[in-house]
């Protein structure tokens, strides 16, 4: 009868020891996902915090015909000139030509100038240009012609 019971005990305590192990296998995969979207979520905002643009032409005197725009780089990230957009009176501009300053890739380093040329006249009046960059941040300029 002793080894009966000894026995009984031993099965249960093996397999509170596997349950055991497959909860803790289930859950560690879990926690490592986890932590490897946290990375990636603060890595995203590292990247958001140190970048900043500013559009530097004079609101007074924005060539017309084509119209040109000169943004300036001035965060610590390099940027794709290929993922800006470019949004003119509302209206997102497809047709634009991009050229960086002294740089022959399509990386925009920090401090230099990319230059957007809008092969559009635009009327006189008020207007607003708005370029944003790969990870959504934002400069906005209102000019009048």
């Amino acid at each position: 009868m002793g080894s009966s019971a000894g026995s009984t005990q031993l099965i249960f305590f093996v397999s509170a020891i596997i349950i055991s192990a497959i909860v803790v296998a289930a859950a560690s995969q879990s926690i490592f996902q986890l932590t490897g979207g946290i990375d990636e979520r603060s890595d995203a905002i590292n990247e958001q915090m140190s970048t900043d643009i500013e559009i530097i032409n004079d609101p007074a005197n924005v060539p017309n015909d084509p119209v040109m725009i000169y943004v300036k780089n001035i965060g610590g990230t390099t940027l794709n000139q290929n993922y800006i957009s470019v949004v003119l009176d509302g209206v997102v501009v497809a047709g634009h030509t991009l050229s960086l300053s002294g740089n022959r890739t399509t990386f925009w380093d920090p401090l230099s100038v990319l230059t957007i040329s809008i092969d559009q006249e635009l009327t006189s009046g008020d207007h607003t240009i708005t370029v944003v960059t790969e990870n959504g941040i934002k400069d906005q300029m209102d000019f009048r012609i």
